[in-house]
């Protein structure tokens, strides 16, 4: 039987590594799995990448040999690069499942591409967070940005895409990740025409009125790269839909649209949009649970919330995480419940996040003051309403999830956002869940959650109290159903529909490809 006629839930990640012999698997992600950095003492260590991408694609990745293409973000990144034989580094380091290897672009091209673009205006245009009346302001600066920044480097991961799959006589399957690539499978299609691409969006995807606001030029471009692409992947069926009404009703590339199969036709190739939901590898990530490190931050953990209910949040300094209407919402509860004080502790562990721009800084700088003026009016000798922690520390953060009688995921909009999902396979306190409508987890997890509207601050401080006045037997219902629903799911299942459809695509375009000894002859020609 054909690998992608396999029910899904059977298949091994042995048949996996059986059927992937043959193939060569090359992810490609702005921020990769590993990030090195030099601690007090002059050591250079490795520290695991944050964000989805990483969570989801490292644990699938396990035992498949496959290289993962990531932007060199630190100068102990650009040194490791040049020491390493080839470029590669293990992962782990002395018993290698996969590689890593850096991409290392010019300052000012990463500068244009990472900042001015990709988090200036399309991580922006994606999660609706413009301040339209305001800004953007796309000048002559942005498009410099993009000409020199975005599609340069795009280019340069395309070449770096065909340098790897020139040297291997097996079939490549290239995975694309997110907004900051829409360009690349368009540099590698023009040279390699026959691989098999697919890119997957971590994000949301706009609507259509929302793309046009996008200039004309640079939402050519953009559609021209993500349409070079076999699979077009999204977390929900709602992102793929919104992508496929763009395609109906853009102006800015001439498309053939077949919703029955959820397909479009561009340039002579079909495309198909489909939805993969992310998720967790629910059994690593219990493990990584139960270590030692982990048990110590429980421990402190606890020692500050004493026997008080604790409220959690674990997120980035990420304007769409929506970290100061949860401390809002939390210092309504207060206000408006006051029979809760000194009962309850508000725990923020906090990720560090795009510090070089400054509307990241000021984020912070009133995230810090909220959680101040909220002590001040709380707070006594005794007791801290809310602790903050800014900190890139990956164990206290699972510790946090471990801990929580109610959990604040309230996000203006996000791609996932797989912290929800953490939370209800880790947490031992039968825990609830508060997580907003337009966070991607919320299709799943919507019977198991208490649903919040992420801008509706009165709403959200109803529904903390809700969550920890909830009685025991029905928080116990919810947590395990969440845990349930969470576990149907795997990062390992959301790879495998992934690599199915990619199957099917190859089988489809059988009868028209190069032989093999041919094909290998046009890899020499790249």
């Amino acid at each position: 039987m054909e690998f992608d006629q396999l029910e899904l839930d059977t298949i091994t990640p042995l048949q996996l590594k059986r059927y992937l012999k043959d193939k060569f698997v090359v992810v490609a992600s702005n921020r990769g799995p590993v990030e090195f950095r030099k601690v007090p003492g002059g050591q250079v260590k490795p520290f695991r990448g944050a964000g989805g991408v990483v969570t989801a694609m490292s644990t699938a990745l396990t035992a498949t040999d496959a290289i993962w293409l990531s932007a060199a973000r630190t100068a102990e990144d650009r040194l490791k690069a040049q020491e390493a034989k080839r470029g590669r580094i293990g992962l782990p380091e002395d018993d290698p499942q996969y590689w890593v290897k850096f991409v290392t672009p010019e300052k000012d091209e990463y500068e244009g591409y990472y900042n001015t673009i990709s988090n200036n205006l399309l991580w922006y245009m994606q999660h609706y967070m413009w301040d339209i009346p305001r800004v953007p302001v796309i000048d002559e600066a942005t498009y410099e940005a993009w000409s020199q920044g975005y599609r340069k480097v795009n280019r340069l991961f395309a070449e770096r895409i065909l340098e790897e799959i020139k040297r291997t006589d097996k079939k490549p399957l290239i995975f694309l990740q997110d907004y900051h690539l829409y360009l690349c499978a368009h540099y590698i299609r023009r040279r390699a025409p026959e691989v098999l691409i697919h890119h997957f969006t971590h994000s949301p995807w706009t609507q259509p009125d929302y793309l046009r606001l996008l200039p004309l030029r640079m939402r050519k471009e953009l559609m021209q790269g993500i349409l070079a692409n076999d699979i077009v992947g999204f977390h929900t069926q709602r992102y793929a839909s919104n992508f496929i009404w763009c395609c109906q009703e853009g102006d800015a590339v001439r498309v053939s649209v077949n919703a029955k199969t959820r397909s479009v036709s561009y340039a002579g190739r079909e495309v198909l949009v489909r939805h993969y939901p992310i998720s967790v590898d629910h059994e690593t990530l219990k493990k990584r649970a139960a270590s030692e490190d982990v048990r110590r931050y429980r421990e402190q953990i606890r020692g500050l919330a004493g026997s008080r209910k604790l409220l959690v949040r674990v997120d980035r300094v990420e304007l769409s995480k929506n970290i100061v209407r949860g401390l809002l919402a939390y210092r309504t509860f207060l206000r408006d419940h006051p029979e809760w004080r000194d009962r309850v502790m508000f725990a923020n562990f906090i990720y560090p996040s795009r510090e070089t721009l400054k509307e990241y800084r000021d984020y912070r700088r009133a995230i810090e003051e909220l959680v101040r003026e909220i002590n001040v009016e709380f707070g006594g000798p005794d007791w801290v309403p809310t602790y903050m922690d800014i900190e890139d520390n990956y164990p206290r953060s699972l510790a946090g999830l471990m801990e929580f009688d109610a959990l604040l995921v309230n996000p203006v909009f996000d791609g996932m956002n797989l912290v929800a999902k953490e939370g209800a396979v880790v947490n031992e306190r039968n825990g609830v869940i508060l997580l907003s409508v337009n966070a991607g987890a919320y299709m799943e997890m919507r019977e198991t959650v208490l649903a919040i509207n992420p801008l509706d601050v009165q709403e959200t401080a109803a529904m903390i109290h809700r969550a920890l006045a909830m009685p025991a037997r029905t928080r116990e219902k919810m947590a395990r159903r969440a845990r349930e629903v969470v576990e149907e799911n795997t990062s390992f299942k959301w790879l495998l529909r992934q690599i199915q459809d990619l199957r099917r695509v190859e089988r489809q375009h059988a009868p028209k490809e190069t032989p093999v000894d041919q094909h290998v002859s046009f890899l020499d020609r790249i």
